[in-house]
This record gives structure tokens, C-alpha cells and sequence, in this order.
């Protein structure tokens, strides 16, 4: 009975979640949005599916690499299945931690032993973060100069403001990181609820650094193959929405897009709500407010949900339904 209660709380979140996403870039501005998707040509949708499907090329890739690396054999097309169905489970559910198991029954679905599983999903997410780490200050860093090519006069003090205090903050902290460490263990341990997520996030970080040890040890072309791939990935996917900004006549700075994406949306994952629901797109429609009129960003934000969250939601389905009829009819609970 809690199991089924559970379930159904776990769906009504979801489906919560993925309704703020879809009303949100409505809430800004409903008519200036669908008038602007009526100017919007078919060949933009048809590249944002395009994009999503690649993007998810990409990930199998990554996965299917990194399994043949540790002598999992499986076919491509079942790993690009995984691949759909983990992504859906991720966008779906709060904090995207359904992803996780999903993604392990899936792979011990498929013959992976539980050990080999966990290696490939822990890797998986070191090479994200990995990408995420080195991408976010470089993006923002070249961004710099053409930021100041499109960004009025005005509003040119405030934001660079912003951005020179995050940048002396992360500073600071990185060269007193081993006494904030200190202050953050000494607190932690005072409090009981802090106590909890700090042992879990020491295991968390102990595991990923495990991962990408093992990652570091194959060979260079692997390790570059793997690299590539994720940042196709990646780049695929927070690509989007410049190249939707562009057709709307909006040329803002790649890096600076991907940036913000990487900020805003992380962020608004903490917020538990599925897939950053609403959360997400208001920070998006307040980062660019200067570049970006509301009608403009409403219009944007419709297209962008359409890429990376509608497609990807679309093309999970149908990968749940391709491992279903491929292991006649069942599939593993999450765990």
C-alpha cells in the first residue's frame, strides 16, 4: 500500500513538474509566445529534433565505450535505448534521482553484474562533471569580449559587477579552500542534518574521484573519444538554445548561453521540482532580460522546452517501449 502511494506521489510530482515547464514561458508573455511560434519555419523544429536525437546519440556512445572497455558486450541500439529510457527517468522525477536506478536496473536488465553497472553510470557522471567544471569558467571567460559588443551600456556595469564578484568568490574560496573544508566539517558535525548529506556527499565525491581514476587509466584514444563525446552531448543539448536565440535575431556569445544554461539549470534542480519546472525558465528569462525582450524570451524558452525536454520525453517513451517489447513486456523497477 505505501509502495503504491509512493508511486502515485512520485507520478503527481512529475507530472507537476513537467506542467510548470510547459507553462512557464507562458506565464512571461502567452500571446507574444504563440505568435511568435506562428513566424517560427519548420526547419528550426526539425533541427531542435535533430539536436535531441544526436545529443542522445552521443550519451549511448559514451556508454557504449565505456562498457566495451570493461568487456560488456551489448548491442548499440540497446544501449541508445538505456540511454532514452534514463533520460526520461531523469527529467521526470525530482532531483532526476530516478535516472540513477533506472539506469542500473536497465544495464543489469541486460546482463551487466551490479558492480559493473555502478562503474558505468559513477563514470558517466564523473565525465559530466568533469565537463561541467572546465566548461562553465572557459565559456565565460571568452565570452568577455563579445558580451560587450551586444550588451547595452547600461546594464553593462551590473553585470560585469556579478560577474567579477562570483569570479573573486570562487577565488577565494579556491586558494582558503582547505580552511572553508574545515569550517564546513566542523559544522557539519554539529548539525545532524548537515552530518547526513556530508557523509553522503564524501561518499559521492570519493566514488566519482574512484571513476575517474579508472577513466584516466584506458588508453589516450578512448579516454579522447569519451571526452568528445560528452561534450557533443553537452554541447548539443545547451546549444539549443542559441541557435533558437539566432533565428530569433538574438546573437548573443555561445559561451556565455551555455553558461548561464549550466547555472541556472543546475540550480533549479535543487529545487526538487522534475526537469528545473519553471524555476529554470524564469532564471533563464532573467539572465538574458537585458538582450532579450519578454516576448522574445517567452517565444524562445517554448522552443527550447521543445528540445530538451519535450523530445527527450517523446524519445524516452519510445525507448521504454523498445526495451519492453524486446524483454517481453516487463522491466525492472527502479531501485
Amino acid at each position: 500500500m505505501i509502495g503504491s502511494h509512493t508511486r502515485k506521489a512520485a507520478v503527481l510530482v512529475a507530472l507537476a513538474g513537467i506542467g510548470l515547464a510547459i507553462g512557464a514561458p507562458f506565464v512571461l508573455n502567452s500571446h507574444a509566445a504563440l505568435a511568435g511560434l506562428r513566424d517560427v519555419s519548420l526547419y528550426v523544429f526539425v533541427a531542435l529534433v535533430a539536436s535531441a536525437a544526436l545529443s542522445a546519440m552521443a550519451k549511448a556512445g559514451k556508454l557504449h565505450l565505456m562498457q566495451t572497455a570493461l568487456g560488456f558486450r551489448v548491442s548499440f541500439l540497446r544501449t541508445f535505448a538505456i540511454t532514452l529510457a534514463t533520460d526520461f527517468a531523469f527529467l521526470a522525477s525530482p532531483l532526476g534521482a530516478a535516472g540513477y536506478g533506472v539506469n542500473l536496473g536497465l544495464l543489469q536488465r541486460a546482463g551487466a553484474s551490479w558492480a559493473l553497472a555502478t562503474t558505468v553510470v559513477g563514470a558517466d557522471q564523473a565525465l559530466d562533471l568533469a565537463f561541467f567544471a572546465s566548461a562553465v569558467p572557459i565559456s565565460l571567460l571568452f565570452s568577455f569580449g563579445p558580451l560587450t559588443r551586444v550588451m547595452p551600456r547600461e546594464t553593462a556595469p551590473p553585470v560585469f559587477a556579478v560577474l567579477a564578484c562570483g569570479a573573486l568568490l570562487a577565488c577565494v574560496v579556491w586558494f582558503n579552500r582547505r580552511r572553508v573544508a574545515a569550517a564546513l566539517d566542523a559544522t557539519g558535525q554539529r548539525v545532524r542534518w548537515l552530518n547526513e548529506r556530508r557523509a553522503r556527499w564524501s561518499r559521492f565525491c570519493r566514488s566519482v574521484r574512484a571513476q575517474w581514476l579508472q577513466l584516466v587509466a584506458v588508453p589516450r584514444w578512448r579516454l579522447a573519444a569519451l571526452l568528445l563525446l560528452t561534450t557533443l552531448q553537452w554541447l548539443l543539448r545547451y546549444g539549443a538554445l542559441w541557435f533558437i536565440l539566432c533565428e530569433l535575431g538574438y546573437r548573443l556569445p555561445l559561451g556565455f548561453v551555455l553558461a548561464v544554461q549550466a547555472v541556472a539549470l543546475h540550480a533549479a534542480l535543487w529545487t526538487g521540482v522534475p526537469a528545473g519546472g519553471g524555476t529554470g525558465d524564469l532564471a533563464l528569462a532573467a539572465a538574458f532580460a537585458s538582450w532579450v525582450p519578454r516576448a522574445g524570451i517567452a517565444t524562445a524558452l517554448v522552443q527550447w522546452r521543445f528540445a530538451t525536454l519535450y523530445c527527450p520525453l517523446m524519445l524516452g517513451a519510445a525507448g521504454f517501449v523498445a526495451l519492453a517489447t524486446r524483454s517481453g513486456g516487463t522491466l525492472p523497477a527502479a531501485e
